[in-house]
């Protein structure tokens, strides 16, 4: 599992590029996101003086109500996890994002290039890298129990203007100066 700490990488990113937001949405997969994971987000974000509102979303028909509850509850931006559902669906929620005006961070570098304000998360090189150096080991006799779990050690930062733009925004230049791809 993610560190603690990884979970709100994303909000504090979104704080740096919009810093008055006081209420910030998440789309919560009650699929696969554990409890832990949404209270670390939770915590993160009353950390930073931001009030999460948490909407559990089930497959991708839940998605519209999902923005237009986060809308009517006052959310200034959406925090999307980087999960399966969300990264197949990310043209979905890069259309909604747009619009209801939210800027989002995401949890996958990727979805910038959907509409998202920022993709932060795991390398998708490393994420490839490790899960091909995984099956050659097991295709070579290697027991799953004898195949360590590894932390993800690359994570990547993509900003995209065209998105930014769109939504009247400045990206602040620390922002960009620490993107590994910006998307104009």
């Amino acid at each position: 599992m993610i560190e603690p700490e990884l979970e709100t990488k994303q909000l504090d990113i979104l704080k740096e590029m919009l810093p008055a937001a006081r209420r910030v949405g998440v789309l919560n997969d009650h699929t696969v996101v554990l409890p832990v994971r949404l209270q670390a987000r939770k915590d993160g974000a009353r950390a930073l003086g931001i009030e999460l509102l948490s909407v559990d979303v089930n497959g991708p028909g839940d998605f519209a109500a999902a923005f237009k509850s986060l809308s009517a509850g006052g959310a200034e931006a959406v925090d999307i996890p980087g999960t399966s559902m969300m990264v197949t669906f990310r043209d979905q929620l890069g259309a909604l994002a747009a619009a209801y005006k939210l800027p989002a961070i995401c949890g996958l570098p990727a979805m910038a290039g959907a509409g998202c304000l920022a993709g932060y998360g795991t390398s998708t090189h490393e994420l490839f890298g490790t899960l091909a150096d995984l099956t050659d080991k097991m295709l070579k006799g290697a027991s799953p129990g004898d195949t360590p779990a590894r932390q993800p050690t690359k994570f990547e930062l993509v900003v995209n203007l065209k998105t930014a733009k769109t939504l009247g925004l400045t990206v602040p230049p620390s922002i960009l100066a620490r993107a590994d791809e910006v998307i104009e």
